[in-house]
């Protein structure tokens, strides 16, 4: 079972550069995963890496049924202005990202970091 690309990519690029078999695929318009290269990371990394790197969490997850290509960047902001490009691009992000939902998985994590962070804090 490979790893497909959801509707809450932001289309930040990290995942490109993180898949250690090419896997993660874009025409400049959209990006995908190829399955036939998609190994889940496995034997090299204990977890996906493009799930890893994902700001978003959920960019990336393990296939179910059919695949969803979502919009690339690059072809959201065409400006000949670089900073007017940069700054679209910003915008874009963070408004996706403020709009997300926080999973459960990172409330979980962050509950028990800040048990553990305590615990270590009064035993000194």
């Amino acid at each position: 079972m490979s790893y497909t690309i959801t509707q809450s990519c932001i289309g930040c690029r990290r995942c490109l550069s993180a898949c250690p078999t090419g896997a993660i695929q874009t025409d400049g318009t959209k990006f995908w995963i190829a399955s036939d290269r998609c190994n889940q990371c496995q034997g090299t990394y204990g977890v996906a890496q493009c799930w890893a790197i994902c700001p978003t969490n959920e960019g990336c997850v393990p296939l179910t049924s059919g695949v969803a290509a979502v919009p690339s960047s690059s072809t959201l902001e065409r400006s000949p202005d670089y900073w007017e490009a940069w700054f679209a691009t910003y915008t874009r992000m963070v408004a996706r990202l403020r709009g997300m939902q926080e999973s459960s998985y990172w409330h979980h994590w962050f509950d028990t970091y800040s048990q553990a962070l305590k615990r270590l804090q009064t035993a000194h």
